[in-house]
């Protein structure tokens, strides 16, 4: 290539990227999520005109509460046009006087991580927005329920109890641990399984389900899950899904609930096993983690805290925790502070509103009654 032609196209190009910086800097709209970020100019800051002075980041409100939102404006010398309030993705409020400030009642948000909104319009056609982020908590102190000991049943001391599920008159189990997970219909005066399907030596067992005729089994970290004949364990079929873990499973006929040891229940196609939702469990006090077994009972959602003994209930509508029952004086002997024996099994008998109630290598499946529920 001669001097010539080289420098003309080293021109050409220097032009074009010349253009594309101006065409840039002629942008007439900012953004914001309260954080200031590098300007085109190379600026570390840009220079907006408004924020967010209430709520603060991770704020504690409790639901019910009256969230103010209220506007510092930084410069004077500008025109505000209107100022849009928007809470969880919902318009609250257009103000085109008055900006510094609106209301919003949280009364029928859900706990957990919510987020106001406000995009501001100002000199006839320049905007911006910004965004905080606030928790709320349940505005229910939780019922704490009674129970009673209707029978105690033996178990096998050898399942790793994960999942644990009723119907027509068998206990149905899901056990875990690589190389000893299994899916078993089991008899429950004897305890003995009357079928046992062992699972790939590779696989981690985890929550089981029951719909219509069929058993969901989901897994720990595989992200695979597996569908079965209830009443011959056959299976008909596998399927994948994104959630990262799998632990606990329920459901009320319709949608599953799924956990992940989070504090987060998952809502899940039964179809597809595709999600469909989401919740985030808390109670009047904070945040409720490690979720792991589950069973829908009575519109409710009951779970078992890991390495607790407390069960907790759950409004699926919400996330808030309604109640807990402790059964603490369940526990047997020496699992009280073993890891690996912990509280993890609940299943509903629907014909006489009694649970049966296991753990992780315990030797006794109980069958109780809560009195006040």
């Amino acid at each position: 290539m001669n001097t010539i032609l080289y420098r003309l196209i080293t021109s050409l190009k220097y032009i074009l990227a010349l253009s594309v910086i101006l065409n840039l800097n002629s942008c007439k709209e900012t953004n914001s999520n309260n954080r200031y970020s590098a300007s085109s100019s190379g600026s570390s800051e840009k220079k907006y005109i408004t924020a967010i002075k209430t709520p603060k980041n991770n704020e504690v409100f409790v639901c019910g509460d009256t969230v103010e939102i209220k506007l510092s404006i930084k410069k004077k010398n500008i025109v505000i046009d209107s100022v849009l309030f928007f809470a969880n993705s919902l318009l609250i409020q257009a103000k085109t006087s008055d900006f510094e400030s609106a209301r919003w009642i949280s009364e029928n948000a859900g706990v957990g991580k919510n987020t106001v909104k406000t995009v501001i319009y100002y000199n006839d056609s320049l905007k911006e927005s910004h965004a905080v982020s606030f928790i709320l908590l349940s505005d229910i102190i939780p019922k704490t329920y009674n129970y009673k000991v209707i029978n105690k049943f033996p178990h096998d001391e050898n399942a790793y109890t994960q999942g644990l599920a009723y119907d027509d008159g068998y206990i149905y189990e899901g056990t875990g641990k690589q190389g000893q997970s299994s899916l078993r219909k089991v008899d429950i005066k004897s305890g003995i399984p009357v079928k046992k399907l062992d699972i790939d030596q590779h696989i981690f067992g985890e929550g089981i389900v029951i719909i219509n005729d069929n058993i969901y089994q989901i897994t720990y970290k595989t992200q695979v899950g597996f569908i079965y004949n209830k009443n011959t364990l056959d299976l008909i079929r596998k399927f994948n899904y994104q959630i990262r873990e799998g632990w606990g499973l329920a459901t009320d006929g319709e949608k599953i609930f799924m956990s992940d040891g989070s504090s987060n229940i998952y809502l899940i196609d039964h179809e597809y096993f595709t999600q469909i939702g989401q919740i985030e469990v808390f109670d009047n006090k904070g945040i409720v983690s490690n979720l792991n077994e589950l069973e829908y009972i009575k519109g409710k959602i009951f779970a078992n805290v890991y390495g607790d003994t407390r069960i907790v209930v759950i409004d699926p509508n919400t996330g808030k925790v309604t109640g807990e029952l402790d059964l603490k004086k369940l526990m047997p002997a020496g699992s009280l502070d073993n890891i690996d024996k912990v509280l993890n099994g609940i299943a509903f008998n629907i014909d006489n509103n009694h649970l049966f109630i296991t753990g992780k290598n315990w030797p006794v499946l109980y069958e109780i009654e809560i009195t006040d529920f």
